[in-house]
C-alpha cells in the first residue's frame, strides 16, 4: 500500500505541460510561403523546436497560427514580400516530415512555371519566447 501511494505521488509530481506553457518534447517544422498571383514559392528548411508538445487528444500543433505568422512577418520584414500566403507543416518525427518536405518540393518542381527559393536563414521560435519579451 505504501509503495503504491509513493508511485502515485511520484506520477502526480511529474511536470505536465500546460496548454499554453512549455512542453517536454520536440516538434519539427517547415514552412511554405507563396503569393497566389506569383510563380515563386519560398520553402524554409526543417526546423526543430524544443520544449513543445502536440495536443494530446488531437495530435495537432498548438500555436499553429503563431508559427505561420512568424513566417509571414519574416517574409514581409526581411525579404520585403507582401501578401504572402504561409503554411506550416509539422511532425514529431523528422523522418516523416522529411518525406512530406520532399513530396511538397517535388509538387512544385514538377510545375515548369514555378520557381522554388529556399530560405536558410529563417528559424521558428517557441511562441512563449515572444510572450516573454513583451
Amino acid at each position: 500500500m505504501i509503495v503504491l501511494s509513493v508511485v502515485t505521488l511520484l506520477a502526480m509530481a511529474k511536470q505536465k505541460p500546460t496548454q499554453y506553457g512549455r512542453g517536454v518534447g520536440k516538434v519539427y517544422l517547415f514552412g511554405v510561403s507563396q503569393q497566389l498571383t506569383d510563380s515563386v514559392v519560398y520553402i524554409t528548411i526543417i526546423n526543430e523546436v524544443d520544449s513543445f508538445d502536440l495536443a494530446k487528444r488531437t495530435k495537432f500543433l498548438p500555436f499553429r497560427s503563431e508559427f505561420s505568422l512568424q513566417l509571414r512577418e519574416y517574409m514581409e520584414g526581411t525579404l520585403k514580400k507582401d501578401h504572402q500566403t504561409t503554411c506550416v507543416f509539422f511532425s514529431k518525427s523528422r523522418k516523416k516530415l522529411s518525406k512530406k518536405y520532399y513530396k511538397i518540393k517535388k509538387r512544385y518542381l514538377d510545375n515548369p512555371y514555378t520557381k522554388i527559393i529556399p530560405i536558410d536563414s529563417f528559424r521558428f521560435k517557441h511562441p512563449m519566447e515572444s510572450f516573454g519579451n513583451e
